[in-house]
């Protein structure tokens, strides 16, 4: 009995106290390892997350650049091309539509310098802003059938096209194709662009669409009929008898004219504003504290006013820039000598400057953008800064921390990381302009 005992006893008070604290200290390690794994994976999807955002934004913003003058004027101030009168200037400097006399393929806002557009001041950035013009819902050209004054729906003219043309049967070969026609001419329904209207001399005409329905289509296959519907009452569709045969449509205008759409997008980095219409479908994206900046891209219309219907490109947006390269001597040197300017040189501003009030603004010079652009994490999950080194500065070095609360100090939990690319585009559409 005495050694059936001795060798069924259980474990002492002492034993399971010492199995009790190493089975803690094993389960606090697996805990704290799995607390670990955990945070790292959400941030890997957060980092993920941001890098993709990014590099949408920076290929939406390449593609735009690549279009920059395309099927427009590089700068209508200085366009030779244009249709106009003898003796009087081609363009006007201010008038109804300002956004047709400030019309450029590339106008720099110099670290924003955009009335009321706010900036990301935190951290010392000054993000700039750009407006692009060129042709940004197609690639087609349309043939003109003829064009009929009076009848456009605001009383201008309507330009009748051809239906039986390459460009035409793409727009007849889809589902919708009033809706596809009024796409291209009329991207933000309700709002005003140009067009273009080229005849058999080579020069242009630069007018605006009215603000109604500019464009549709009727009936199908061989009775189809499509339109667009210009306001010319305040910008008149010139004749060759107008210019004195320079430029302008002759007789009925049938098959010697062409037709496509103008747009003007902005690029820039701005909160969202929800006491403006077209920033409500984004209010709940609004950061309940802290500086939040978003990438956003809004079409101008014809006037030069932003239309109601902003796209967001992107979250957590921190800074833009532009930089150019511009053949700045095209008659002198040769070959061409580029001249090259970094980010932080104003003078980017001083060639992409408002064409209606700058005599030395030649954006049609511009061959090549350089750009950059930089979006933080949503978290701020750091509690360091960065300073930038001053030889690193110099060659154009930026900041990887960013500050989401009204103010940072070195060891405060309140940095955010910040993840840039930088990119260049060439601008071959403004290779062609030597004016």
């Amino acid at each position: 009995m005495t050694r059936t005992r001795r060798h069924s006893r259980g474990f002492t008070l002492i034993e399971l106290m010492v199995s009790l604290i190493a089975g803690l200290f094993v389960s606090l390690a697996v805990v704290g390892l799995a607390t670990q794994a955990t945070n790292i994976f959400h941030e890997e999807a957060r980092t993920a997350s941001s890098e993709m955002s990014l590099r949408t934004a920076v290929e939406r913003l390449r593609s735009d650049l690549s279009r920059a003058g395309f099927m427009a004027s590089g700068n209508v101030q200085k366009d030779s091309y244009i249709a106009h009168a003898p003796n009087l200037p081609s363009m006007p400097k201010t008038g109804t539509y300002n956004g047709l006399y400030r019309l450029a393929g590339i106008h720099l806002y110099y670290q924003g310098g955009v009335t009321n557009a706010p900036l990301s001041v935190a951290a010392g950035m000054t993000p700039d802003t750009a407006e692009l013009s060129g042709n940004f819902t197609t690639t087609d050209e349309y043939v003109v059938r003829f064009p009929e004054s009076g009848r456009s729906v605001c009383g201008g003219t309507r330009i009748w096209l051809e239906t039986d043309s390459p460009a035409m049967w793409r727009i007849l070969g889809q589902s919708d194709p009033n809706g596809a026609l009024e796409a291209s001419f009329q991207p933000v329904l309700g709002s005003a662009f140009l067009v273009r209207v080229t005849d058999d001399t080579g020069h242009y005409q630069y007018l605006p669409t009215c603000l109604g329905a500019a464009a549709g289509v009727t009936g199908s296959g061989l009775a189809a009929t499509a339109f667009v519907d210009l306001d010319t009452t305040v910008m008149p569709l010139l004749t060759a008898k107008d210019t004195k045969t320079n430029g302008g449509a002759t007789g009925l205008g049938v098959g010697r004219l062409r037709i496509n759409p103008v747009q003007t997008v902005r690029w820039e980095v701005r909160k969202i504003d929800t006491t403006k219409p077209g920033d409500g479908p984004y209010a709940q994206l609004v950061a309940p504290a802290g500086d939040k900046y978003e990438l956003f891209r809004t079409y101008v219309d014809v006037a030069g006013n932003l239309t109601q219907a902003p796209e967001l490109v992107a979250e957590y947006a921190v800074d833009l820039r532009f930089a150019f390269s511009a053949d700045l001597n095209p008659l002198i040197a040769t070959p061409r000598d580029l001249t090259v300017y970094g980010f932080s040189d104003v003078r980017n501003k001083d060639v992409a400057d408002d064409v209606t009030t700058s005599v030395t603004a030649s954006p049609q010079r511009i061959r090549s953008v350089h750009f950059r652009l930089s979006t933080r994490s949503s978290i701020a999950d750091r509690n360091e800064t960065y300073s930038v080194p001053a030889a690193n500065a110099q060659q154009g070095a930026y900041p990887t921390r960013y500050c989401v609360l009204a103010s940072c100090t070195p060891g405060q939990l309140g940095w955010a990381r910040i993840r840039s690319i930088t990119s260049e585009v060439a601008t071959p559409n403004l290779a062609k302009f030597f004016y």
